[in-house]
């Protein structure tokens, strides 16, 4: 069976992990990034979940799970070590018509979750219908090596770009030219080689007069450093 790719909005969404082990913690990490409302149910968690609850980034409720705790979930997460309460959750998750993935249950899963590599909203995952999630972890480290921290600010870049390039000048066919032609440039290699002169010189020179070349990297640099530090 083919899946259907899809990227969700869970800002300010409830997220329901039920287990408090590696597998859960590892579904936290991916969630905190995307603005999640992050509750825990499990009468154990590993040390990174206690932390992270003792910060303030999720709710943990350390109990047994029980009847009625997905209501509300957006997404609910089943990652316990026990098949009867997986199956449980699986039940009332498919009554209530709350999405569901379950850990090591593929076949009972709505939705799975693909390895992925993340560069700030550069978002690349890969998924082999659960059928070889060592083969998905090997390619996701592939993609690592590949797109690195450069990337984060070239999608920022360019979409801080867009934003202004669109509202100044031309119709789609010349807006379309122009963002080829700034990837085709040296922009990437200016940004892993952290020379601002040379971007700065490259941007002047291919985009409109209209735009503060000089004000838009400050801001964009601004960001990029914080995220790197």
């Amino acid at each position: 069976m083919s899946l259907y790719p899809v990227n969700l909005d869970v800002r300010d969404q409830l997220c329901i992990i039920v287990g408090g082990g590696t597998v859960a913690s590892r579904k936290i990490e991916s969630l905190l990034p995307c603005g999640a409302k992050i509750c825990v149910i499990s009468p154990l968690v590993v040390t990174r979940i206690a932390e992270r609850a003792e910060d303030g980034l999720l709710e943990l409720k350390q109990r047994e799970y029980r009847r009625g705790d997905l209501l509300g979930a957006k997404l609910v997460f089943a990652a316990t070590n026990s098949r009867p309460i997986q199956k449980q959750i699986v039940t009332e998750a498919n009554v209530a018509g709350i999405l569901v993935n379950v850990a090591d249950m593929p076949e009972s899963c709505t939705f799975q979750v693909p390895a992925s590599c993340r560069r700030g909203d550069l978002l690349l995952t890969v998924a082999t219908g659960g059928g070889s999630p060592a083969l998905a972890a090997r390619i996701r480290k592939e993609l690592e090596r590949s797109y690195g921290p450069e990337y984060m600010l070239l999608v920022d870049l360019m979409a801080t770009l867009r934003k202004q390039i669109v509202g100044v000048t031309g119709d789609a066919t010349e807006h379309k030219q122009l963002f080829e032609k700034l990837l085709d440039s040296e922009i990437l290699n200016c940004i892993r080689q952290q020379q601002w002169i040379a971007l700065s010189k490259i941007l002047q020179d291919m985009l409109p007069q209209e735009i503060d070349v000089a004000r838009l990297l400050e801001k964009t640099l601004k960001h990029f450093k914080k995220e790197m530090v």
